[in-house]
């Protein structure tokens, strides 16, 4: 195998990858069922390509955010799965709530 020959670190820092893009993968697959289930979307759609595309960009933002906030284990792997299925919709509304409630103005554009 071609990553075996790669360092250590290289190994490690990939293996964390292919986790995160996993555990994104779950929570996103929860999300659309989750729609589905309430009959706002259907199971087979284009609409999962971009889902699988919000959960590789999810996966490898909350990879790193689990990374900074020092989490392993089940606990990087739950809080990979629920950033991934809040979505970036529901962090961007979190830090405008944030930023309001700290009194930071979004600058003009």
């Amino acid at each position: 195998m071609p990553w075996r020959n790669l360092p250590p670190e290289m190994q490690h820092t990939l293996a964390g990858f292919v986790w995160a893009i996993w555990w994104a993968l779950i929570g996103r697959s929860l999300y659309h069922a989750n729609l589905v289930r309430q009959g706002r979307r259907r199971f087979w759609s284009l609409i999962l390509a971009w889902e699988l595309m919000i959960a590789i960009g999810m996966g490898v933002v909350a990879g790193g955010a689990a990374e900074w906030l020092q989490l392993t284990g089940m606990a990087a792997a739950g809080f990979i799965a629920a950033i991934s299925y809040l979505g970036p919709r529901t962090i961007e509304a979190f830090q405008v709530w944030a930023e309001r409630k700290a009194g930071i103005d979004d600058p003009e554009p």
